[in-house]
């Protein structure tokens, strides 16, 4: 995708036709999965990966640790040596790690090093500086890991120095996280411990299907965790071994698509992606259906169809946050009122997404009503404003969420480049760039 400041955007020309619209593979998974690659024994395949600035950071990462990944197939296919064990050495050590914007980046690689016998300085993005990490980090100083931070305490920068005989496993009591991410960055280092690690959640846990997909994908690589209580997580220590893994198309982007067609009046398929699913936003196009459309959705794939008109409706969006932004557009063209609870989370993503999405509904006409942990979104009588300019805020979710919302210009438009490089490229294949 050509670099330019803002891109004009208009409705889709025609309904899509039920053509199979195929997303790229899951972040989620793929980071998750190149992760317990590079501490795996053995070489790893990897199929299906997203390319993408969130795993090419993890990637490159992974290379300054000693594992090395050769791609194929554009990036999707990965063959990854790991270095089967804890990190050992850093190439270039007094130069930070960057993770630039990547949250799963920042926290699972921040774990992994506190249970490796070295010293590495993680740094990120301005706004990544901003995002919450003090309690893992405090966790992980807890389990051994000795920490120096060079800004504000609980934030990055900061210098890790592992644990020597990595983390100390046993018993680690945490109020409700700000992040599952931090839940399944202490999943992903617990197979380094000395001793089995139990989890315990007294607050219970937020996006528990990002918990339960990591939970997932580490039995893949041999590891052994479970929950073993409502609240509680045991993860026993034990070497990685490699696998070949097929990573699943991506639900958070698979929204956008399927949004589009609730949206436009037509249908369209999301091939291998179902209810068999490890991602909670797979559960997305049930929401779309409570809203009017038809969805048929089998284990692997989903079908919908827009039906007669969609309708607000009041959801608790706590196990699926990011699909909070798409759902915002999708309530535009609604009748009644969209409430959408549960997502205080959205204040420390790549933007405070309550408030910037807020921003820009309103600028499309919408009356909406910013909860400390919401939304409530009245759609404009006559449909969304035409020509108005969306400010994105670095915020890959925000431009394409915003891009569904009509007849509009996506400011900073090369931010999708975080999770979806070519999403602009499938928009204009469907006739909704303007030249």
């Amino acid at each position: 995708m050509v670099r330019v400041d803002a891109l004009a955007i208009r409705p889709i020309p025609a309904p899509l036709d039920g053509r199979e619209l195929r997303p790229p593979g899951s972040k989620s998974l793929t980071n998750r999965a190149l992760l317990l690659a590079g501490l795996a024994r053995g070489r790893s395949t990897l199929r299906g990966c997203l390319e993408s600035e969130d795993t090419q950071l993890m990637r490159a990462a992974l290379a300054r640790l000693g594992v090395q990944s050769a791609a194929t197939e554009s990036g999707r296919c990965l063959e990854i040596e790991g270095a089967g064990g804890p990190f050992a050495a850093v190439d270039e050590p007094t130069r930070a790690i960057d993770v630039g914007t990547a949250g799963t980046a920042a926290r699972f690689l921040s774990a992994a090093l506190a249970a490796s016998p070295l010293e590495v300085r993680v740094d990120g993005s301005p706004r990544m500086r901003e995002r919450p990490m003090a309690v893992l980090l405090d966790t992980l100083e807890a389990q051994g890991a000795t920490l120096t931070y060079h800004g504000i305490r609980g934030a990055l920068p900061v210098t890790i120095a592992g644990a020597a005989r990595g983390l100390i496993g046993g018993e680690i009591r945490l109020a409700r996280p700000p992040s599952s991410q931090f839940i399944s960055a202490l999943i992903l280092a617990a197979p380094l411990a000395q001793a089995a690690t139990s989890i315990v959640l007294d607050g219970g846990t937020p996006a528990r299907p990002y918990v339960d997909m990591t939970l997932e994908t580490l039995r893949v690589f041999g590891g052994q965790g479970a929950w073993v209580a409502e609240n509680r997580i045991v993860v026993e220590p034990g070497g990685l071994v490699a696998c070949d893994y097929a990573i699943e198309p991506d639900a958070s982007a698979a929204s956008y698509f399927l949004a589009l067609a609730a949206i436009s009046g037509g249908a369209v398929t999301i091939p291998q992606l179902g209810s068999s699913s490890l991602q909670g936003d797979a559960g997305f196009a049930a929401l779309l259906g409570r809203m009017g459309a038809v969805v048929e959705q089998g284990p692997r794939t989903t079908q919908l169809q827009a039906g007669d008109g969609l309708q607000g409706i009041d959801v608790d969006l706590r196990d699926m946050p990011d699909m909070t932004l798409t759902l915002a557009v999708v309530a535009l063209y609604a009748r009644g009122e969209t409430r959408i609870r549960g997502v205080e989370i959205l204040r420390h993503h790549e933007s405070d997404r309550l408030a910037a999405g807020a921003t820009e509904l309103r600028k499309l006409g919408a009356s909406v009503l910013e909860e400390e942990g919401g939304l409530r979104i009245t759609p404009p009588v006559d449909g969304p404003r035409r020509g108005v300019t969306i400010d994105t805020y670095l915020d890959h979710r925000m431009a394409m969420a915003f891009a569904l919302a009509g007849d509009v210009v996506i400011r900073d438009p090369g931010c999708v480049r975080k999770t979806f490089p070519n999403y602009f490229e499938v928009l204009a294949g469907l006739g909704m760039v303007r030249p």
